[in-house]
């Protein structure tokens, strides 16, 4: 075989692979899918009882969350990584936290529910500086990866 038809079949092997991956990890860069939003409503709806203000979604924490959930899933590693550099990227905050997940299958409730139940976890979640926050999934058939990241509003 030549070396030009070795080229050719290397770049069609490539980007029959790139055509599949999208149906292998399920996710959204740019916007926030249902289980995302399930996940803020039931986080709001925990900081309401406790008499906090609803987290309003952010783009930009949005955007570092579901760098960090692709990267997790990637490696199949559950880990906060280089947390303070990566946020420093997409946001310029006074405070900002990270809660995660790992799950077998994307449960908006269980999740939330496992960071009730876990004291590091609730804190971050009951901050009360904390009024943003960017909540991203990463998932394929047997994982799936959540990070919410907090912030102050400035």
């Amino acid at each position: 075989m030549s070396v030009i038809a070795m080229r050719r079949l290397v770049i069609a092997a490539l980007i029959f692979v790139c055509a599949l991956m999208p149906a292998a990890a399920s996710a959204s860069s740019s916007r926030t899918d249902a289980t995302e939003a399930s996940i803020v409503r039931a986080m709001n709806r925990y900081r309401a009882q406790h008499g906090l203000p609803g987290l309003v979604s952010n783009r930009r924490l949005q955007r570092a969350a579901d760098a960090h959930s692709a990267s997790m899933l990637r490696r199949n590693v559950l880990s906060h990584g280089a947390f303070a550099a990566r946020m420093r990227h997409y946001v310029h905050v006074r405070s900002a936290g990270e809660n995660l997940a790992w799950m077998s299958s994307c449960d908006a409730q269980a999740i939330v529910n496992m960071w009730v139940n876990s004291a590091e976890h609730r804190k971050v979640m009951l901050t009360p500086s904390f009024r943003r926050v960017g909540v991203a999934r990463r998932s394929n058939s047997s994982a799936c990866f959540v990070t919410a990241d907090f912030a102050t509003t400035r």
